[in-house]
């Protein structure tokens, strides 16, 4: 058995026996560990508040490396503001990412994870699909914008989707295809920004994520 620290954001949490839990810990080195919290839910636990959905950590673990205890929890940072603009949107960015299944936490994820209240504040009407964009991106299939998924010429005046995974071009498009205007086009390419979460995202482009999102699990 080994210490190991580490900062770690609370995903999720779930209550077994009387008053112990098992805490889902998203960290940068290891992915997501889910730990033991030992007597968590008891009334003078000080451990309680520090295990908040959303809160940043640094924790003391003691390991194997097959199973996980919490020994402390020192607070980097706590859930704020942006929880009470936000809840459903905060708490469905965390539940989702505590069903992910990654060896280590891509920098990415992890740097929008760790800062998720700006990036709410940023724009929430568009953030979902633009995190579950960026997600599917980090597990190995990008959504292409650029070129055709039959014939791989790239898209520019026009370009069709068949409401599932793909973009086609004016060559390859069938009769039940629909056709993308170019400004949606261009609207969705900008989803890719890392930084900046744009301002609409073109009907499509949310199906072909919804049913990526979907097929990927």
């Amino acid at each position: 058995m080994i210490f190991l620290k580490l900062n770690g954001l609370v995903l999720a949490k779930e209550k077994i026996k009387e008053n112990d839990a098992l805490i889902y810990i998203l960290t940068k080195n290891y992915g997501i560990l889910k730990c033991l919290g030992k007597s968590i839910f008891r009334i003078s636990s000080k451990n309680l508040n520090l295990m908040e959905t959303g809160n940043l950590n640094r924790f003391l673990i003691l390991t194997n490396f097959s199973q996980f205890k919490i020994i402390s929890a020192l607070p980097i940072k706590t859930t704020g503001k942006i929880f009470k603009k936000n809840p459903y949107l905060f708490l469905w960015s965390l539940r989702l990412l505590s069903k992910l299944k990654f060896p280590e936490t891509p920098r990415f994820i992890w740097f929008v994870s760790t800062h998720l209240e700006n990036y709410l504040a940023q724009n929430p009407q568009s953030f979902p699909y633009w995190f579950l964009y960026h997600l599917l991106k980090e597990r190995g299939y990008e959504i292409d914008l650029e070129n055709c998924s039959d014939c791989n010429r790239k898209l520019k005046n026009f370009a069709f989707f068949n409401n599932r995974r793909g973009l086609y071009c004016f060559y390859c498009k069938k009769n039940n295809y629909q056709l993308i205007e170019k400004k949606d086009l261009e609207r969705a390419r900008q989803i890719k920004n890392v930084i900046k979460i744009p301002q609409n995202i073109p009907v499509f482009l949310k199906k072909i994520i919804k049913n990526s999102f979907t097929y990927d699990h």
